[in-house]
């Protein structure tokens, strides 16, 4: 898709034989997305716990880490839009059967509709809806959706850190260097990586956390087939609980930042920013494995992207009381900028009422909107 004026031309282009991921977000020739192999692009990466380790569930928009493709379902193109729908690959096929000549379908089903936004002729509109297949349960995790890749030389990040949103504050721009940085807080929800001359690629989701993530691969080579490459990406989160269907929006924009920054100004008057996102946070005691017994202490934290209205603790699936929510933990403020520090949980969980055992212990954490996570699953052995 091409928007041409008499000045410059802008290209968004989606690769069909690895799922439609973004491979193509240029200006004047100039393209900034990295397309060294199947995991880069801007695309779509889902996630569960994992009980906190990797290779997991991971249905990846472009393929597996084998560089093979997701096949494209069916795709339509009009005058104003391009729509792919895929059922994206797990990214470690060897988990479920497969190997580098087998790859394995994961049980979702991923469209998306990408449209040029009126009045601005460097952004994109990208429209996702992902559709859980499967009757099981992925525990609550950060998710990519969507995440980018930019080319060697694109790894300046810019954002806005204040407390001020939208009244044109300063920017903080640092570069990226190494493969993992601290959660950044960006109260406008946007955020840039850009060379030298401040021109690259601009991400807003308008209902994300307001805090983002980044890192940097020197794997070696340059330009979009090269192996060196920035990602970005915005913290948010999801439970996929059986059959679930979510609907989200993401606007990427080309070119130089600040002019990037005044559209997002734009979309924020003009576009929804309904909440669904599920909250996020962590069981902390007991730890996994443990022995329990008598009155237990379940503690942890919650967070959510308007207010925690609930947070329960299931024993074996099945509820057993409510936390008391609210406590300090100034612990997680560090972690998450300007989160709120009493964002703590705590419950006796009395284990006299449980069979002698292994159990299984989560958290269900309920927003104001109504949004449901279950917090990664936490194995104990009740001993009375």
């Amino acid at each position: 898709m091409q928007n041409q004026t008499e000045t410059e031309t802008v290209r968004i282009a989606l690769e069909t034989n690895w799922g439609g991921s973004v491979v193509e977000l240029s200006l004047d020739g100039t393209n900034y997305v990295n397309q060294h192999d199947t995991g880069r692009e801007i695309q779509v990466g889902l996630w569960d716990n994992g009980n906190g380790a990797c290779p997991c569930w991971n249905p990846t928009e472009g393929g597996d880490q084998y560089d093979n493709g997701t096949p494209t379902i069916s795709q339509s193109v009009t005058s104003n839009s391009l729509y792919t729908k895929i059922q994206p690959l797990q990214w470690y096929p060897d988990l479920y059967g497969g190997s580098s000549t087998v790859p394995i379908a994961a049980d979702i089903l991923l469209e998306k509709t990408v449209s040029p936004v009126e009045g601005h002729d460097r952004a994109f509109h990208i429209h996702y809806k992902v559709t859980h297949l499967g009757s099981d349960l992925h525990t609550n995790a950060i998710q990519q959706i969507p995440v980018i890749y930019t080319n060697d030389g694109v790894n300046q990040l810019v954002y806005y850190g204040g407390t001020a949103p939208w009244t044109n504050g300063a920017t903080t721009q640092t570069a990226i260097t190494t493969e993992s940085t601290p959660f950044f807080y960006m109260s406008e929800h946007w955020g840039a990586l850009v060379d030298a001359q401040n021109k690259g690629v601009t991400l807003y989701l308008p209902s994300q956390y307001p805090w983002g993530y980044a890192g940097y691969f020197p794997f070696g080579g340059s330009g979009p087939m090269g192996n060196t490459t920035a990602s970005f990406a915005p913290v948010v989160t999801m439970t996929f609980t059986p059959n679930l269907v979510i609907e989200s929006d993401a606007y990427v924009i080309v070119g130089d930042s600040d002019a990037a920054r005044q559209a997002v100004y734009d979309l924020h008057q003009t576009v929804g920013q309904t909440n669904v996102f599920t909250p996020f946070g962590s069981l902390d005691s007991p730890a996994g494995s443990s022995v329990i017994s008598g009155a237990t202490t379940v503690s942890g934290w919650a967070l959510a992207v308007d207010s925690v209205a609930k947070v329960e603790v299931l024993v074996d699936g099945t509820a057993a009381g409510t936390a008391s929510y609210g406590s300090s933990r100034p612990d997680v403020a560090s972690v998450y900028p300007n989160a709120p520090a009493n964002a703590g949980f705590t419950y006796s969980l009395d284990s006299t009422t449980l069979s002698n055992g292994a159990h299984t212990l989560n958290i269900r954490v309920t927003d104001s909107s109504g949004n449901v996570a279950i917090l990664a699953n936490d194995a104990v052995t009740v001993s009375n």
